[in-house]
């Protein structure tokens, strides 16, 4: 087994070569990348393992400056290279001085879980791999920059999202709202904390007027079949939250543009209520696609209304609120200007009647409160 090695002056020339060959053989057809992949593993295994991991950290380097994040980068790959791609994040991004790094890379990069890229004997499947998942990357589009790259200036944030405090007082609430057995005093408790939440994110607004934050952006990305209604979803969610969202609908992510608190909480609901709305449409009657089309899509529909119902009760009347929440959603319509220019709406529709009818009541049954356990 041939272990990532820092090769040795003579050698790095070689490995150059070589990394260049397993590169070309990533924008070649079967037959030449094949020749190139057994010229690579001709050297051995140490050598054919330093030439992976310089064309993996090429391609990688090439994919930051196209605006992708690490994270981004493990969820966009097929499942197959999931473990590849990020042995070969770990590898590259140990070069990066941390305090270089923008907290969202220091994040992302802290939750995975990497291990040293190696090529097993014998080497040329390996060695497939690697330029299938170098093709990968290649392939992956531009995308709008949401923060600085790697070994970019020092950089600082003001975004400070949701105050600790305010997050201890409503794990409490749900913790509590977990632990009893009487369904109404769960309820109650657990509309206090959306409350909370709401009204805390109404505060904000107020507090930071004169130093208002800048809009900012985080992509996220969906799973499983649907995604359509699945994105939909997400825009319902975010559009009640004062966030505005796009969908990719070939990559499978929801890119979203709003201030940090209001994108918490939006990113926090939306998964809850996707995984809600997974596990309602599986307890459905229906079974045809245009059945949990109509399902999805309707349920995206009557949450938007719940949420947006939800968030008027709790909203002050104040009317100092007014020109705040006005100057906070020009700035996020500016944001997303800047970074989706030429945008084009597309809707998601739903045929089926009795799917769109179950897809409603499965909604009405939502939980809308970010913060609680929802069993998979």
């Amino acid at each position: 087994m041939g272990t990532m090695r820092t090769p040795d002056r003579e050698a790095r020339g070689s490995v150059a070569l070589l990394a260049a060959r397993l590169t070309e053989a990533a924008a070649l057809g079967p037959g030449a990348a094949l020749d190139r992949i057994q010229q690579v593993a001709a050297q051995g295994g140490e050598l054919a393992t330093a030439a992976s991991v310089a064309s993996l950290s090429r391609a990688l380097e090439l994919l930051w400056q196209r605006g992708w994040l690490p994270g981004e980068a493990v969820a966009a790959v097929p499942k197959p290279l999931t473990a590849l791609v990020t042995a070969a994040i770990g590898h590259e991004c140990r070069r990066y001085p941390t305090a270089r790094l923008h907290p969202v890379w220091r994040a992302q990069l802290a939750s995975l879980d990497t291990a040293p890229v190696e090529l097993a004997e014998p080497l040329v499947p390996g060695l497939r791999r690697i330029v299938e998942l170098v093709a990968v990357l290649m392939s992956l589009p531009q995308l709008p920059r949401l923060v600085p790259g790697p070994c970019e200036a020092e950089v600082r944030t003001s975004a400070a999202g949701v105050d600790p405090r305010v997050m201890a007082k409503v794990r409490g609430l749900l913790t509590k709202a977990e632990s009893t057995p009487f369904a109404a005093e769960a309820e109650a408790l657990s509309a206090k904390a959306q409350e909370l939440m709401s009204r805390y994110a109404f505060e904000q607004a107020v507090i930071t007027a004169d130093h208002p934050q800048q809009a900012t952006a985080r992509r996220l990305w969906l799973s499983g079949p649907y995604q359509a209604p699945k994105a939909q979803l997400v825009e319902a969610v975010a559009g009640a939250n004062r966030c505005r969202s796009v969908f990719y609908p070939r990559l499978g992510c929801v890119g979203l543009v709003g201030h940090e608190t209001d994108l918490e909480i939006t990113e926090l609901l939306a998964t809850s209520l996707a995984t809600q709305s997974t596990r309602a449409l599986a307890c459905a009657p229906g079974r045809t696609r245009a059945y949990r089309q109509a399902f999805l899509v309707a349920y995206a529909h009557r949450v938007h209304q719940r949420l947006v119902d939800a968030a008027a009760q709790v909203r002050p009347h104040s009317t100092a609120l007014v020109p705040v929440l006005a100057s906070r959603e020009a700035a996020v319509d500016a944001k997303f200007a800047a970074l989706f220019p030429g945008i084009r709406t597309r809707r998601t529709t739903a045929t089926n009647p009795s799917g769109w009818t179950a897809g409603l009541a499965a909604a009405d049954l939502a939980d809308l409160h970010p913060h609680r356990r929802v069993a998979s």
